[in-house]
């Protein structure tokens, strides 16, 4: 069946315009001189979205002036291009080429029929963007589309524009709402009349007896108590049948960014389906606008990098046509997403190199990187490994667009899975509403702060006692995990409180563990207040840059509270450690023992990583047994610390494995766990572990004298 491209020419529309409007912003800056590297990379993605949006609904003519234009920025963003006010005009021009080409559409209901692209414009952008720019190119008048006066009338543009911003509503939803709407109204009736009775007790005051005033203010008080619940029910049924009106089927996300999958394909001589699974569950308007851009990245990707051609496809015993899966799942209090192919995977070796080639990390350490490490760092602005530029590829713009919008403005996680070979995997998760999230309020300092439920693992009180200093950072051990601990007035910037007004609670500390896709992190706090679903009001215009307020909400007490950015804490917590880690931190020698580290938790990896290189040893990582193994059996190594409970392979497996390794059958092997029981201890010894450490009586020095011991 044939897909109405018409709605989603329109609501195109309105994006368009939105990343046109960012173009001009940046082209008046560029014209007075006035313009920074930030902008004109924001210029640049703006170009590139909306060229990827027109190529996919064939808006031709758009396409191609917004690929000159976008050739243009890529130039200036890599400094070949010196921005002056002659390329700021050309670049206004060929914005109000396109806002015209926009206004015809709108004006035409959606129906695509643009006339070819403007050729002399599309030249003049050309030449600009290598950089033989005529002094008179942005003297000219800017193309005029020729568009019949007829269609222009506010009528149409208003019907356009209701259409692209309104949804279809089932009847038997606006049915509920109506049956709803109807109960809370006579439930106010009834409140209505409990306040007059209350108001014509007064007067009668005098002539009634204690027992009898008694008895009907306890009536009257269990008709309000009543009354209220039900109207305290009734509103919140009536808050989750109006956010089910704005709900769509997220079919109206995946068809339009999946639609041109095959044609892509078929330029790059590649075959691929593309499959959608959960299309008919609904999400909130607003995710799936905002949605939108990012999703036509991960897809563009996966056709381009991950799936291979043809041959290759048959040379590596797969079908020739590659099948990328879109699916959608309830999960608890959120959605999943996710993006599958079943390409080649991630080019680790390449994503490596290219990370020294830009200066990222250092040559001498870069095949110490871990899988892990390597899916972060492909989310690096301006980071590709494509060989070449093309219009799909080798700009590194993407990625960094998927991060920002999925963790940053939509307060999601998003996490990326890829084997060799087999493909890869983005897993995406959103709340259900960007309006309403649960909400965990804290206080410190007197401060009210929030934050997503959806972050918060757990809330547990420690003694001070049992706070450890592992590698001069506080930390705890929790569920068979080192989390470090930092205090939310520090990491706020919240000056303390007298010491006479903490001597009281200096025994105890409140942690609130929070986590997200790098990592936990435990949090310090005065006070808990309280959970509950609150409506999400956004930052005024002019503080919507601040990063670490992602919004307010409202306090029973009508207090401001400001939700706090989970993902910009965790980077400021970790910027804090290894500040402090690299002050106190000896360089590491070329001829230093060489230690494995296996743990899944990589909060414990990162905190014997760092107790070990404080002592001078080398690290290599690796997230559980399996892995270990393998890069054991690529690398010597001097040494090993394995935990014992992970996926896949289990340290006494571990353990066992590499002991039937010809060049391990000496090395020292160190189990370090939360299994302190004998029969463990007995088990660690019999697979072949020289010692074993229980985290529950961890102690770095205890550590690295037990390593110096096994290695001299």
């Amino acid at each position: 069946m044939a897909i109405d491209l018409k709605k989603f020419v329109l609501r195109f529309i309105d994006e368009a315009n939105g990343h046109l409007q960012t173009v001009k912003e940046g082209a008046f800056l560029l014209s007075s001189g006035e313009s920074t590297d930030t902008q004109i990379g924001e210029m640049f993605r703006a170009a590139h979205t909306l060229k990827g949006g027109a190529r996919m609904l064939k808006l031709q003519s758009i396409a191609d002036v917004t690929h000159q234009l976008e050739e243009i920025l890529s130039e200036l963003r890599d400094k070949k291009l010196a921005p002056d006010q002659n390329l700021g005009t050309l670049i206004l021009q060929a914005c109000d080429y396109i806002s015209d080409q926009l206004a015809q559409l709108l004006a035409t209901d959606g129906h695509n029929q643009l006339p070819p692209a403007d050729e002399a414009l599309c030249e003049r952008l050309a030449r600009a963007s290598r950089g033989d720019m005529d002094s008179s190119a942005g003297e000219g008048t800017p193309p005029q589309v020729e568009i019949p006066v007829s269609a222009l009338n506010l009528d149409s543009v208003d019907i356009g524009l209701k259409q692209a911003s309104s949804v279809r509503v089932k009847l038997e939803k606006l049915d509920d709402l109506i049956n709803i709407l109807g109960e809370v109204v006579a439930t106010h009736d009834r409140l209505e009349q409990q306040v007059q009775s209350l108001a014509n007790l007064g007067p009668r005051l005098a002539k009634i007896d204690s027992g009898q005033l008694r008895q009907q203010i306890v009536q009257l008080g269990r008709k309000l108590k009543d009354d209220f619940q039900v109207q305290h029910l009734q509103m919140f049924e009536l808050y989750d049948v109006a956010t089910t009106i704005r709900m769509l089927p997220v079919s109206m996300l995946f068809e339009p960014v999946s639609m041109q999958v095959r044609d892509l394909a078929a330029s790059l001589n590649k075959q691929v389906d593309c499959r959608i699974l959960g299309g008919e569950i609904e999400i909130d308007r607003q995710l799936i606008d905002r949605l939108s851009e990012p999703l036509t990245h991960l897809l563009r990707n996966a056709v381009d990098h991950g799936i291979g051609d043809v041959a290759e496809r048959l040379a590596a015993g797969k079908s020739a046509r590659g099948t990328i899966t879109l699916s959608t799942q309830q999960d608890g209090r959120g959605i999943l997403l996710r993006v599958e192919d079943d390409g080649r995977g991630l080019d680790y070796p390449g994503i490596r190199a290219k990370a020294v080639a830009r200066g990222l990390v250092d040559a001498a350490v870069a095949d110490q990187l871990s899988e892990q490490e390597c899916n972060e760092l492909i989310f690096h602005p301006g980071f590709s490994t494509s060989k070449i530029v093309t219009e799909l590829s080798g700009r590194g713009v993407g990625l960094d667009i998927v991060r920002k919008t999925i963790v940053s403005d939509l307060q999601g996680t998003l996490q990326v899975h890829s084997r060799a070979g087999l493909g890869t995997t983005f897993i995406i998760r959103l709340p259900i509403s960007l309006a309403m999230m649960r909400i965990l309020q804290f206080e410190q300092q007197n401060h009210l702060f929030g934050l997503a439920a959806q972050y918060v693992v757990e809330v547990v009180k420690y003694s001070r006692d049992d706070i450890r200093d592992i590698a001069g950072c506080p930390a705890i051990i929790l569920h068979n995990e080192f989390i470090p601990v930092i205090s939310a007035a520090e990491l706020l910037r919240i000056p303390d409180r007298p010491c006479s007004q903490t001597t009281a609670v200096a025994s105890s500390l409140l942690l609130i563990v929070i986590q997200n896709q790098f990592g936990k992190m435990a949090m310090r706090v005065d006070n808990l207040l309280d959970e509950r679903n609150m409506m999400i009001k956004p930052l005024p215009k002019h503080m919507q840059q601040q990063a670490l307020v992602s919004g307010m909400v409202l306090s029973p007490d009508n207090q401001l509270v400001s939700i706090l950015q989970v993902p910009v804490l965790m980077e400021m917590a970790q910027k804090r450690g290894q500040s402090r880690i690299s002050a106190a931190k000896p360089e590491v020698r070329p001829n230093a023992w060489h230690v494995l580290i296996v743990d899944d938790s990589m909060n414990t990896r990162e905190i014997e990583k760092n107790v070990l290189e404080a002592h001078g040893y080398q690290v290599t990582l690796a997230e559980d047994g399996y892995s270990g193994l393998q890069k054991a059996r690529l690398t010597q190594f001097d040494a090993v610390l394995t935990d014992v409970e992970m996926p896949v392979m289990d340290g006494f497996s571990l353990t066992k494995a590499l002991r039937a390794e010809e060049n391990y059958q000496h090395i020292p092997i160190i189990i370090v766990t939360s299994r302190a029981k004998e029969e463990d201890r007995r088990r660690g010894i019999q697979v072949g572990a020289d010692a074993y450490i229980a985290k529950g009586d961890f102690e770095q020095d205890s550590l690295i004298e037990t390593l110096k011991m096994l290695l001299c």
